[in-house]
């Protein structure tokens, strides 16, 4: 059950066994799974969501996200997860998320950037035309990261390789009929070498949605390492690129 506490909307959760990976530690996607449900019921719950955007022909779309992970939350650990609207910044309406302990601190934290998409015909709409549905102020004055959600880009000096590939099948495809924005990451994350994602702590992460992957199109998987250590997936149909994500590790 979502709540509201103050400027904020809340839901208690503990972390379930399908949420955690051999580690017991709750794993990103499960996190990126979290934050996505609390948009849609924060956005229903301040009368923009879908149910309001629908008459006018037109959907939430996830544009870039940022996650910082302070502490591993644990297998059968008892948190809060929070969620609010900041209002808009240039095209993207900014929402932030938190995970707090039982202690109260932060867990994991995330800011959002999100656009207005016309479902019809694929493309972004202006927020001035949905004014008087979408609130421009925000619902709270705190951040959980202060900076918005930054573009990634691929730096020019490291070589990039593809690892993987992967074609958009049933279990991929949500009801805006194209890949899952949470599933990106998970495709990221199992094309990345396994002493890496086995034996790190993801520490942060930073994706860039630029364009849908629908079903039946096989997305190429590219690789670069960053000269700060970050790993940098490109997620590519044909040549055009779906996703870009930037990953630290600890």
């Amino acid at each position: 059950m979502t709540d509201f506490l103050k400027d904020k909307f809340y839901e208690e959760f503990t972390a379930a066994c399908y949420q955690v990976d051999c580690r017991k530690i709750l794993r990103p996607s499960a996190f990126l799974d979290l934050a996505q449900h609390m948009a849609v019921f924060g956005a229903d719950k301040l009368a923009f969501g879908d149910e309001q955007l629908g008459p006018y022909g037109c959907t939430w779309v996830l544009a870039r996200q940022t996650v910082r992970f302070e502490r591993p939350v644990m297998h059968k650990e008892a948190c809060r997860i929070l969620t609010w609207h900041k209002g808009l910044q240039g095209l993207y309406f900014l929402r932030d998320y938190e995970i707090l302990g039982a202690d109260g601190t932060p867990a994991v934290r995330s800011t959002s950037s999100w656009v207005v998409m016309n479902i019809a015909e694929r493309r972004v709409v202006r927020p001035d035309f949905l004014s008087e549905i979408v609130s421009l102020d925000p619902q709270s004055p705190d951040h959980a990261i202060e900076e918005p959600s930054a573009k990634v880009v691929l730096p020019r000096e490291v070589e990039i390789a593809q690892i993987g590939a992967h074609r958009v099948q049933f279990s991929d495809v949500d009801y805006n009929h194209h890949a899952n924005n949470v599933k990106y990451t998970v495709w990221a994350m199992d094309s990345l070498p396994e002493e890496l994602v086995y034996n790190r702590q993801l520490k942060e992460l930073t994706i860039n949605f630029n364009r849908e992957a629908r079903p039946g199109e096989t997305v190429t998987l590219w690789h670069a390492l960053a000269p700060d250590g970050a790993h940098i997936v490109e997620g590519r149909v044909d040549d055009r690129q779906v996703f870009i994500e930037r990953l630290l590790f600890g």
